[in-house]
């Protein structure tokens, strides 16, 4: 019975209904207020005004398919998109967008790590058949820098 009574004087978290681009979502202003003071915790806080669309549902003109990792974020705290997405300047923008600071630092390390990952490997290989000759070849075998001792050549 404590248990019950207990419930009962919890207070009821509000479900929010959200179009974003033409995407739905359906989350809880606990969720979009998680970050204070963002574009997010105005507008479920009433803060700003929102355009509704035809069903009810708080209108945001921006890209539906990338609002889900910023949603997960609010709900996760942590960044979180499949290997290898290729959509993470359109993430920061939407993160910028919406005042969440954090996420946008987060994805800006991401971007940075992968970089400093993509960047071409250079192999150094010294070869000696008629005199001295050395050459300089990225990880897949181009010649990037060819000195046989009297031209410079780049492949």
């Amino acid at each position: 019975m404590a248990i019950h009574r207990m419930a009962e004087r919890a207070p009821r978290d509000k479900i929010l209904k959200l179009n974003v681009g033409g995407v739905f979502y359906t989350t809880t202003k606990s969720t979009l207020t998680t970050v204070y003071g963002s574009h997010l915790w105005r507008i479920a806080t009433g803060d700003v005004h929102v355009m509704r669309d035809e069903r009810g549902s708080i209108f945001l003109d921006r890209d539906g398919y990338v609002f889900r990792f910023v949603l997960n974020y609010l709900r996760t705290n942590k960044l979180i998109v499949p290997n290898g997405y290729k959509e993470l300047h359109l993430l920061k923008e939407e993160a910028d967008y919406f005042g969440l600071d954090d996420l946008v630092a987060e994805v800006e390390r991401v971007l940075t790590s992968r970089r400093r990952r993509n960047r071409p490997k250079i192999n150094k290989s010294v070869s000696r058949s008629w005199g001295s000759f050395s050459k300089i070849c990225d990880e897949n075998g181009s010649i990037l820098f060819d000195d046989d001792g009297s031209d410079w050549f780049y492949d």
